[in-house]
């Protein structure tokens, strides 16, 4: 990070996680999707059956547990938001509470209330068989009518993590603007605490996988510790000088339980309150030593194609998913030569790519150039 007196707040590999998010999220929901059209590749099962090798079993996890990215996206927007919020009221004595909101309309509404008003067009034309909750969505209330329905909605399935972090979004410049700074620290950690109790809660009564999964209490942790470790780094900035041989064997440690078992099964107190933890913590681990070590185990040399993906990212999570289901339902079908896996994953992955890049700089871009008038303090990516 750079922050020079009248300079803009720099995260140079920022973008980098954005995109490992972004790819993570994408591939999980991909594979799901290929698995349940073609079944699974050769190489992952025995024999002619649907019955998988122990390397195919740690495969399909991997992939199962791709939605992880969700978290990491959390903790990210934690970061971040809570480090600029903390930087502003540093600098200028306050928060423009008023600016914040502007700022995160101009960035989130845009690509959000377009895949809104394509909906209706998107469900008849597919035949979903399955009315959208377009006032609940419209009103940032997506992931609720999910656990009241118990269905994943074509377009919205995705909506609910834009919602929790909207909720986020409007409360947060409160809480820096109004709570003293000697208390933010302990009051991240409440949040942390009772997200816990939430889900302890949820567990207790039996309320099911949709409250744990997508009630904003259940998932406000992650962008407390993200804030937490703003606040950390805005009191005395991380410099990081652990040995490579820690790091990977922090980073190999994750990526066994990682293809081990499900990170989002709630069954159990401890597995509902406390195993995510684990996961959280190598992710925060990961994201620190990546960002403010003075020797990153992989470095990148100036803009890579990966921060440019990391830039647009929130289309490509935004239009990935109602990509995949239109190549699915229209795409495939209309052309039989291209039904092949390879063919799906490269007509998702590609499609996704180009509609991300036309909306960045065909609509997103514009926003973004009327957003920078509300900034108190400027960055850059």
């Amino acid at each position: 990070m750079s922050k020079v007196p009248g300079t803009r707040i720099y995260f140079e590999h920022l973008d980098v996680l954005r995109c490992v998010a972004a790819l993570m999220v994408f591939m999980g929901h991909l594979f799901e999707h290929m698995v349940s059209h073609y079944g699974y590749p050769d190489f992952m099962r025995i024999g002619n059956t649907q019955s998988l090798t122990f390397a195919g079993q740690y495969i399909n996890m991997i992939f199962l547990n791709g939605g992880f990215g969700v978290d990491v996206f959390f903790l990210i927007s934690g970061f971040l938001i809570t480090y600029l919020l903390l930087v502003e009221k540093a600098e200028t004595g306050k928060i423009n509470i008023g600016g914040f909101y502007l700022r995160r309309t101009l960035r989130i509404w845009p690509v959000y209330f377009l895949i809104m008003a394509l909906a209706p067009m998107l469900v008849k034309w597919l035949n979903t068989g399955m009315e959208p909750p377009y006032q609940m969505t419209a009103l940032f209330l997506n992931n609720f009518a999910t656990i009241k329905s118990e269905h994943w909605t074509f377009p919205f399935a995705h909506y609910w993590s834009i919602c929790v972090e909207e909720h986020f979004y409007l409360v947060w410049p409160l809480v820096i603007a109004f709570i003293p700074y000697r208390w933010l620290g302990k009051v991240f950690v409440f949040v942390i605490l009772v997200s816990i109790v939430s889900r302890g809660l949820f567990s207790h009564y039996q309320m099911g996988y949709y409250f744990q999964y997508l009630h904003t209490l259940s998932r406000m942790d992650a962008l407390a510790i993200g804030a937490l470790g703003a606040y950390i780094h805005h009191q005395k900035p991380f410099v990081l000088k652990l040995a490579p041989y820690y790091r990977w064997m922090v980073y190999i440690l994750f990526i066994a339980v990682f293809g081990y078992e499900k990170y989002n099964i709630y069954d159990g107190m401890f597995l509902a309150c406390f195993r995510k933890y684990f996961y959280i913590a190598v992710a925060a681990f990961a994201m620190m030593n990546f960002m403010f070590h003075e020797k990153p185990l992989i470095r990148f040399k100036g803009k890579t194609m990966f921060h440019y993906l990391g830039k647009i990212s929130y289309g490509f999570y935004m239009y990935s998913t109602v990509l995949l289901i239109i190549v699915g339902l229209k795409i495939v079908p209309m052309f039989p030569i291209i039904d092949a896996p390879i063919s799906f994953l490269l007509l998702n992955l590609v499609g996704s790519i180009l509609l991300s890049v036309i909306s960045y700089h065909t609509l997103e871009k514009l926003f973004l150039m009327m957003k920078t008038r509300f900034e108190v303090i400027r960055t850059r990516s």
